[in-house]
């Protein structure tokens, strides 16, 4: 004979509080030991993502990968462990007034008390302890303005923070229950539920780092970029030396983003015409043995503050809807130059002030801890040039710095009036050039110089190719000598369209150098004497599209995340506050109008004196079961019940004895037919209301003599 058994597992011996005290001393597995040792490594990634740390996070990851591979602590006891924290504590003492940000000390703080846990960890206490400073460490970092690699090493921690997380659960079951837990596809603890639990923390983690990032207050310590993003650009300073790395380099390090912010914008021709137009960052004045310096022009300041930070470029007559607002995202570099693109109308910032020199190179006042935003508006059109005879040149402050021969060989003075030949106007001699310079030379970033001859003559007589600093540096030396004033421009190109990101990606590839020429008619006019260059990109569709895909991520990391900063966290409060103060006034207005108020009176004073009988009339217009059949209970002294069906009802009826029980069958088949009107799609219900009166009438023949006379009574009632 078989009985129902609960089966109940019990523990005793110890209780909860004392089990909780003991099992911090059990010892750990070697798998439980190395996914340790790989959560303190990723933690180590997302520091040195930050850029800084590197040589400290290069020291400790050697003993870490060797402690992994023997999966076991190397020291025991813990003296070893609290005299290494009290050295690592009195470091960050000594070095907290330093110029190291306070988070860098306490990110290095916190990485050296872990590697000095995982090496002597014995136990399941220590393992909390690498659990909770790793974790530390990686929201310290996500609080952090760092760059796009922070969510690479991001994703693994969660997954195997999760798998450290599911293994100390399995530890601490084993030590209640006394025996090995099999961690199979078909455990609790399995396969499924690794994948939905490491799913929730991504989730989790990912909702407090938005909080914790957006919320804390932004100080200048977390305006930290990464080791690419602070490298400083060359060609941009005082100096440009042809042949220097940095103009000529393929290296494909982000500088900007560029985004276009009207609809009219985004149109196939408009962008064509953007990606060709060049971004202006400094010009330069004197030319000596491959090397352009600067004027040495005093630099002067703009208060932006009284013209809601726009600066005006030009005060030529255009129509408002033929300009174009693109908005830049440039990157943490130094020196902090300001890059205008052609065509240029104005520019606005978010920043009061703005210094800028002589040959309108702008510049931040300061190198920027993080990414800079600003706006420019241009027109798209080409430039109308109205020439002029050489001979109208005359001297003046803005032309004679850059009518300067000295430092020109005189090969390339004597090649410069041999192609003058009959031309008299400035168009004519720099077509000649331009000509001359495309048709004869090649594009390379191949350097062929020789020692001790000027780079401008190698390239001219010699070498016949070089990059688009030699033929800029070639063009103006030739116009210089010609009469004309002519100045190298340091820049770049427009760069890439990102489809699915809607802006274009300028790299450091991308850098260029052009000329400018001073027309006394029309101003500085740019001409680019470099014949088009290509840049390698993937040869596959899929290769194109995971670039356009990773350009996408990275834009829209460092345009909403890496560029956040205290003044974007201030607006966006202030955003959120005036939003919410307009619809706090708005509700209160609402709500204590004279018409709401009426609206109010009029509504409980209809419920209050008719709410029974409205409530009824509701009832059985809105209640699923029929008219005729709700008249037809009301003959009865018990009411239905509003939760109980007909069937139920006629159960009841039954009970009392209100109704024979030989009337069963017809009690229910009116139910059924109540069933059939509420439910039955077909529209005509007239057959239906005929058979249910047949059903009423042989149930009211056949109710019991009380229930007949508790029937009468009800309705003398």
């Amino acid at each position: 004979m078989m009985t129902d058994v609960a089966a109940v597992l019990e523990i005793k011996g110890q209780n909860e509080k004392d089990f909780s005290r003991s099992n911090g001393f059990l010892s750990v597995s070697t798998e439980f030991f190395r996914l340790l040792v790989l959560l303190a490594l990723l933690s180590y990634l997302a520091i040195w993502s930050t850029g800084y740390l590197h040589g400290l996070i290069e020291f400790l990851t050697v003993p870490l990968l060797i402690v992994a591979f023997v999966a076991r602590p190397l020291f025991s006891g813990r003296v070893f462990l609290e005299l290494g924290s009290v050295i690592a504590l009195i470091y960050v003492i000594v070095n907290r007034a330093g110029s190291t940000p306070g988070v860098v000390l306490l990110l290095q703080f916190a990485s050296v008390i872990m590697f000095f846990q995982i090496l002597v960890l014995d136990c399941l206490r220590a393992a909390h302890g690498v659990i909770i400073l790793s974790l530390m460490i990686i929201l310290a970092v996500a609080a952090m303005n760092i760059n796009f690699t922070f969510p690479l090493a991001l994703m693994p921690y969660v997954f195997v923070f999760y798998l450290v997380l599911r293994h100390l659960a399995v530890l601490r079951h084993q030590a209640a229950a006394a025996a090995k837990i099999d961690l199979s596809r078909r455990n609790p603890v399995g396969f499924r539920r690794l994948v939905i639990g490491t799913l929730a923390s991504v989730m989790i983690f990912g909702f407090l780092w938005l909080v914790m990032f957006y919320l804390i207050p932004r100080t200048s310590s977390f305006g930290i970029a990464s080791e690419v993003s602070r490298r400083k650009l060359k060609g941009f300073s005082d100096m440009m030396s042809l042949g220097e790395a940095g103009l000529l380099e393929d290296n494909p390090a982000v500088v900007m983003r560029v985004r276009p912010l009207d609809e009219k914008t985004n149109t196939p021709s408009v962008l064509r015409r953007i990606k060709n137009k060049l971004l202006r960052g400094t010009s330069f004045v004197n030319y000596s043995a491959g090397k352009w310096k600067k004027g040495g022009g005093r630099r002067w300041y703009a208060d932006l503050r009284n013209n809601a930070g726009e600066l005006m470029l030009s005060q030529a007559k255009y129509n408002p809807r033929d300009l174009h607002q693109l908005e830049f995202i440039l990157e943490h570099i130094d020196p902090p130059v300001v890059f205008v693109p052609e065509r240029s109308v104005k520019l606005r910032f978010s920043v009061p002030y703005l210094a800028y020199e002589d040959d309108l190179s702008f510049y931040f006042l300061y190198r920027p801890g993080m990414t800079r935003k600003y706006i420019a508006s241009i027109l798209i059109r080409s430039e109308e040039i109205t020439d002029s005879a050489v001979d109208e040149i005359g001297p003046s402050r803005e032309t004679t710095p850059y009518l300067d021969k000295s430092g020109t060989p005189q090969r390339v003075e004597s090649l410069a009036l041999n192609l003058i030949g009959g031309s008299k106007t400035i168009s004519e001699r720099v077509e000649k050039v331009m000509r001359y310079l495309r048709g004869q030379f090649a594009y390379s970033l191949v350097q062929h110089q020789v020692d001790g001859v000027d780079p401008v003559e190698d390239f001219l007589f010699v070498s016949k190719e070089g990059s688009c600093e030699h033929f800029a540096s070639s063009m103006v030396l030739l116009l210089r000598v010609m009469g004309i004033p002519a100045r190298p421009v340091a820049g770049y190109m427009m760069g890439e369209w990102n489809e699915i990101g809607g802006f274009y990606t300028i790299r450091q590839r991308h850098a260029h150098a052009w000329v400018e020429v001073f027309f006394p008619k029309t101003g500085w006019v740019t001409f680019d004497p470099t014949p088009p260059s290509y840049f390698d990109e993937p040869e596959t569709e899929l290769g194109r599209l995971i670039q356009v895909l990773w350009e996408t991520y990275e834009g829209y990391w460092f345009g909403y995340v890496y560029s956040f900063d205290n003044r974007a966290q201030g607006l966006g409060f202030r955003r959120i506050v005036e939003a919410t103060s307009s619809t706090f006034v708005s509700v209160r207005s609402y709500l204590f109008s004279s018409a709401v108020w009426l609206l109010l009176i009029f509504v409980v004073g209809l419920a209050l004196w008719g709410r029974r009988s409205i409530a009824r009339r509701l009832y059985g217009l809105n209640c699923w079961i029929p008219v005729w059949y709700l008249g037809w209970e009301r003959r009865f002294p018990v009411s239905r019940e509003s939760w109980e069906t007909p069937a139920e009802y006629h159960q009841r009826l039954l009970e009392l004895g209100i109704v024979r029980p030989e009337l069963g069958s017809q009690l229910a088949e009116l139910a059924e037919l109540v069933d059939r009107n509420a439910f039955s799609t077909t529209p005509d219900r007239a057959d239906i209301k005929a058979a249910a009166e047949s059903v009423i009438a042989e149930i009211a023949a056949g109710v019991s003599a009380s229930g007949a006379s508790a029937c009468k009574d009800q309705r003398r009632r």
